[in-house]
Order: structure tokens, then C-alpha cells, then sequence
């Protein structure tokens, strides 16, 4: 069987033959993957596709942990039970290993173990990195982080650096921010305003001067 290909450049080698070992499933969007509290079955290495993780609140508020791209992991613990949900948000194509045979894998070949924690830690680094971006920055700034986010995930992508792919709605990228749909699209339209973004079709972003858009998110040049 193919070997999944390694757009992300996080994912090891040796993880990606585990997974070939696997089968190829598709999801179309809007898919309700699992929810916190299913048992773990099956877990997933995406190869085409979008897939948001989330949490709901004693509320029954949303909030988005993360939003997943092809060469990503969905569904990897060592707990019996999933700890987030998980949702397709477009079509998706992934590899699909069950939890049983993953764990016979890493139990059998010590440098699968190595490589999983190589990228936890990689996985884990992203993820402060992001955090601290997002720290006590006002909306716009959140917004303009989120925005080089996705610029640097496209960029592991292969899919250039200019023009951003947005496949998220205003109210995801909200329950991700921690901010209200109307915040969100207030910041955009005064990125927009200012110059540092341009809509295009489809949803589509160009950032029009990243020099600006970094300034807008508190970064240094």
C-alpha cells in the first residue's frame, strides 16, 4: 500500500509507513468525527481536508482548540476516551489506524516511540507558540496572528504564502480567538480598511502587505 505523503514537515518519516498500514477513508464536511467521552477506535492521519477540535462548556459554549490540516493527527491518546471532539469542516480523505493495532506498533518498534515523541513535542511547541501570540493582544492583533497562522501552515503545505485559503467561517475563527462573530468581522474590516489584507474570491484572503499584517499582530518585522 502507499505511503501517506508528508506535507507537514513535523510528521516522521517512520510515522507516515505506520499509518500505510492502514486504510484510506473519507469524510464529507460537516461530519461529527467524535465526541469527548467516545471511546477512542481508530485514529487518523489527514491527508486532504480541514478537521476542527473542540470543547464545549458546562454552558454549552464552543470553543475551538484547534483546526487540523493535511499531514496532522486526529484521535492520538494513550487514554481509553477522547478527551475533545472533532469535526470535519470540509471534505476530508485521512488514513485510518485503529488504536489496538497503533499501540502493537509503538509496543514492537522502539523507533516509532521515538518519533511519536519527536512529534508531540514539535505538536506541543506549535501550540505555546501560538498561545503566546495570542496573549493579551487586542482583537485585531488576534486576528492578525490567526491569519499568519494559516499563512505559515500553507507554507508547510507547499501552497505559497500570499494568498490564504480560509475555509473557516467568521464564527469558527471566533470560538478559536475566544472572541464574538461580530469582533472577528469587525477586525477583518479594519485589516482590510488599512491595507494589510485584500478578500478574494471563494473566501479566499491576499495578504497585501505583510510588513503591516505583522505589525498588526505585535510581531517584529
Amino acid at each position: 500500500m502507499a505511503t501517506p505523503s508528508a506535507p507537514q514537515l513535523s510528521t516522521p518519516k517512520a510515522v507516515l509507513d505506520l499509518f500505510a498500514q492502514g486504510k484510506k477513508v473519507s469524510f464529507p464536511a460537516g461530519r461529527l468525527l467524535f465526541r469527548e467521552g467516545d471511546d477512542v477506535s481508530d485514529v487518523f492521519c489527514l491527508s486532504e481536508g480541514n478537521v476542527v477540535v473542540t470543547r464545549f462548556g458546562e454552558n454549552g459554549e464552543r470553543q475551538i482548540l484547534a483546526f487540523l490540516f493535511p499531514g496532522d493527527f486526529l484521535g492520538m491518546t494513550f487514554t481509553p476516551h477522547h478527551n475533545t471532539g472533532a469535526e470535519t469542516l470540509t471534505p476530508v480523505m485521512a488514513w485510518s489506524l485503529s488504536r489496538s493495532r497503533l499501540l502493537e506498533l509503538l509496543a514492537s518498534r522502539a523507533d516509532l516511540g521515538v518519533a511519536f515523541a519527536h512529534m508531540s513535542s514539535l505538536i506541543l511547541n506549535n501550540v505555546l507558540d501560538l498561545v503566546f501570540s495570542l496573549g493579551r493582544k487586542n482583537s485585531k492583533a488576534r486576528v492578525a496572528s490567526f491569519l499568519l497562522h494559516l499563512q505559515r501552515r500553507q507554507e508547510l503545505l507547499g501552497l505559497g504564502s500570499k494568498r490564504l485559503h480560509v475555509p473557516m467561517t467568521r464564527q469558527d475563527i471566533a470560538d478559536f480567538l475566544g472572541l464574538t462573530m461580530e469582533t472577528v468581522s469587525r477586525s477583518f474590516s479594519q485589516l482590510k480598511s488599512t491595507g494589510e489584507i485584500k478578500p478574494e474570491p471563494h473566501g479566499d484572503i491576499l495578504i497585501a502587505d505583510l510588513k503591516a499584517l505583522r505589525a498588526a499582530a505585535e510581531l517584529a518585522p
